[in-house]
């Protein structure tokens, strides 16, 4: 099962779509390894003992996702409720539970280097998951580009932390488990992961920790937002006249719908014009 982990990662870093996450790592006073995805999520007095950045990114993205810089917390500012859920070690691989739909229970890998949530087939025949009307998202693979199905779950919560209309691509990709968890749901929470411990500390995104948040998000979340959907656009355009036609026009509706839902909701909470171009 480790190696298929390992060859599992190929087709979600080269989604068609840019990357969503950084990882810090740091060492607290007693000598334990977290790793973080914001600096938000580092407690300031470890904030200059950050011993490596690693990015996260797509082979296939061509422009630099936006680095996440928080300003410091101020001191006066409540600490955010956060959520502890154990993990599970595989090898290298750390695997969580999560209920998905309010009802299907599902044993996940935990990848913070994947763009997007990923369900296996038969976790979505539990979920009654419409995949015929699905829109499709192009991966690739060894064996060249591939469609796999994209919608959105109801809800994803691991442990009492909650996501909802999560984006979900549907696909096999890691056997003997039914998915993995990936940055559509954990974009929602400042995320620590603890492997000394083997836990997975989710806090919610407030506005007390950000000055410049809308709907409770920051400014790289609506700016990646606004250039996913964006880029996905563009690059179906491409397949306008392929055998996939019917299934790149039905996805074509699908992104820019959400695209429109996500300039209304940008308009709503007077989010800066500058965020969403």
């Amino acid at each position: 099962m480790r190696r298929v982990f390992r060859l599992s990662w190929i087709f979600l870093l080269l989604a068609l779509a840019p990357a969503y996450a950084e990882i810090y790592k740091w060492v607290d006073r007693d000598g334990r390894v977290h790793f973080s995805d914001t600096l938000a999520g580092i407690p300031p007095e470890y904030r200059d003992r950050i011993e490596e950045k690693v990015g996260l990114t797509s082979t296939l993205r061509s422009n630099p996702a936006p680095q996440r810089v928080l300003p410091e917390r101020r001191s006066s500012a409540p600490t955010p409720l956060s959520y502890v859920v154990p993990l599970r070690r595989d090898g290298n691989a750390m695997l969580v539970e999560a209920l998905v739909g309010g009802t299907v229970r599902t044993r996940l890998l935990l990848d913070t280097g994947a763009e997007f949530t990923v369900l296996s087939t038969a976790a979505a025949r539990r979920l009654a998951l419409n995949l015929e009307s699905a829109a499709v998202i192009p991966l690739r693979s060894a064996s060249g580009v591939f469609f796999a199905p994209m919608l959105k779950v109801q809800s994803i919560a691991v442990g009492d932390a909650a996501a909802y209309d999560v984006e979900i691509i549907v696909h096999d990709a890691t056997p003997g488990l039914d998915g993995l968890l990936g940055m559509s749901f954990l974009d929602n929470f400042l995320v620590t992961i603890s492997t000394s411990d083997e836990r997975l500390i989710l806090a919610p995104l407030t506005d007390s920790m950000d000055a410049e948040r809308y709907d409770g998000h920051p400014k790289d979340w609506w700016i990646r937002k606004f250039r996913f959907y964006r880029t996905q656009i563009e690059t179906l355009k491409g397949y306008s006249g392929s055998r996939y036609a019917l299934e790149m026009e039905r996805t074509l509706r699908y992104f820019r719908a959400e695209l429109e839902a996500l300039e209304r909701q940008a308009s709503q909470a007077g989010v800066p014009r500058r965020w969403r171009d």
